[in-house]
């Protein structure tokens, strides 16, 4: 039975009754009212384990009307309240119908957010280091997302940072009445699934991989202010490390404010069906701490009220915009800064004699991964390079001298040592390759 004729059976049978028939959903649409996420599902308790959502089995919507349908005590067909099923995931394999286009404005919010990284190495203190160019550096590769909230339940993430693991105009977009998320390329011409489970390897690896998620156990942790704002303090536990979240009340964010927390929990391998995500309740901190060590945080440093968002910004998929079954958005070459904004960390050369290793090139580094997975190259704190999985990349702007030089993951499961360097040279990260010195 499809989900048409589902519906004409149920509004007959509430004429017979003599009821009035309920408006009928919206929540695909970024017109869309209250989401489903509030009034559908049940809160569970931190410890209660949740059903596993299977990103891998296709959604039909009738499927969804006839589990939305239940029976009252005279066995008339009924809706739960709210009037709407409850999220579903997204299926990774299937391209998505593209959403109409709309002229109409939504409300809702834009946060500046950036990620902030820790045990990030200062540059050594020697006369020639230049702390005006190395600060301009820190400011060019700002770790910055620019987040849109609609009341009506949409999420649309933007990548404006060059030093991100996606590129500058990249984006990502979730909706409340769906599990996971899109990634949309730059330009929106393509765009790629993220089931449940594969945000936190899409983010910090650049590669789409689900891995487990787990109800995670809640602790409050009191109140306290953010951006003169009252928030409540929590933390949620997990099989990966824990959770510090920070949430205000911000009644313009509707619907909104639940598609972002549940990005961001999900990030820490906790279902996003956890009841901590609540309608009006923006999470202006996400602090990470990974159980074998290292962490980060997103941390939201601005906050606007606004009455304009465009519709068709936040459509998941836009129209005209080509599924992807694989792959993800890159930066050519990786690079995260040029030539001259490199040279600037230097106001002069040292006298050092020619560099000794095998494959050293005789200006500038070459950045060696042997790993498995992305990993960033620090210079004297600034992020300069991301290499992926066993390549390599050769980056060119480094004056003659020492430098401060740190390997680390995006999200700060491996945050490597400290090691000063005189360059040129040839830095490897895992098995030392043909005499090359390892580089952390």
């Amino acid at each position: 039975m499809t989900s048409r004729q589902i519906e004409r059976v149920f509004l007959g049978t509430l004429l017979l009754a003599g009821c009035e028939a309920p408006a009928p959903s919206t929540a695909g649409s970024p017109e869309a009212g209250t989401s489903p996420n509030a009034s559908i599902l049940p809160a569970p308790l931190a410890s209660e384990t949740l059903d596993p959502m299977d990103a891998g089995a296709p959604f039909d919507a009738s499927d969804a009307a006839i589990r939305s349908l239940t029976a009252d005590e005279r066995r008339r067909p009924s809706v739960p309240d709210g009037g709407a099923p409850p999220p579903v995931p997204f299926t990774p394999d299937t391209a998505l119908p593209a959403e109409a286009s709309s002229t109409r404005d939504l409300s809702g919010l834009t946060l500046e957010a950036a990620w902030r990284w820790r045990d990030v190495p200062p540059p050594p203190r020697a006369p020639e280091v230049a702390a005006d160019g190395i600060k301009a550096a820190q400011r060019l590769t700002t770790l910055s997302w620019s987040i849109d909230l609609s009341e009506t339940g949409r999420l649309r993430i933007r990548f404006t940072s060059r030093a991100l693991p996606l590129p500058g105009g990249s984006e990502l977009r979730a909706r409340s009445d769906r599990y996971g998320a899109i990634v949309l390329w730059p330009n929106a011409t393509d765009y790629r699934v993220i089931p449940p489970g594969a945000l936190r390897t899409t983010l910090g690896e650049r590669r789409v991989d689900v891995t487990p998620l787990a109800t995670g156990t809640v602790t409050p942790d009191g109140e306290g202010r953010r951006l003169n704002l009252p928030v409540r303090k929590l933390e949620i536990n997990s099989g990966l490390g824990s959770l510090r979240l920070e949430m205000a009340r911000i009644p313009e964010a509707g619907e909104g404010g639940v598609v972002l927390c549940r990005a961001l929990v999900e990030l820490a391998g906790i279902d996003p069906r956890t009841s901590e995500c609540q309608p009006g309740e923006v999470p202006l901190l996400a602090s990470y701490a990974w159980h074998d060590g290292g962490g980060a945080a997103l941390e939201v440093n601005a906050i606007a009220k606004r009455v304009d968002l465009a519709s068709n910004d936040m459509l998941v998929p836009p129209p005209g915009a080509k599924w992807s079954s694989s792959g993800l958005p890159t930066a050519p070459g990786g690079v995260f800064l040029t030539r001259e904004e490199i040279a600037a960390f230097r106001s002069a050369p040292l006298d050092l004699p020619p560099p000794t290793a095998i494959g050293a090139p005789g200006e500038g580094f070459i950045a060696v991964n042997q790993l498995d997975t992305l990993h960033y190259l620090l210079l004297d704190g600034v992020a300069v390079v991301a290499v992926p999985p066993v390549s390599e990349r050769y980056v060119i702007g480094t004056t003659r001298g020492r430098y401060h030089v740190q390997w680390r993951t995006f999200l700060g499961e491996f945050i490597g040592p400290v090691i000063q360097t005189e360059m040129p040279a040839r830095l490897t990260l895992g098995d030392v390759d043909a005499g090359a010195p390892d580089g952390g």
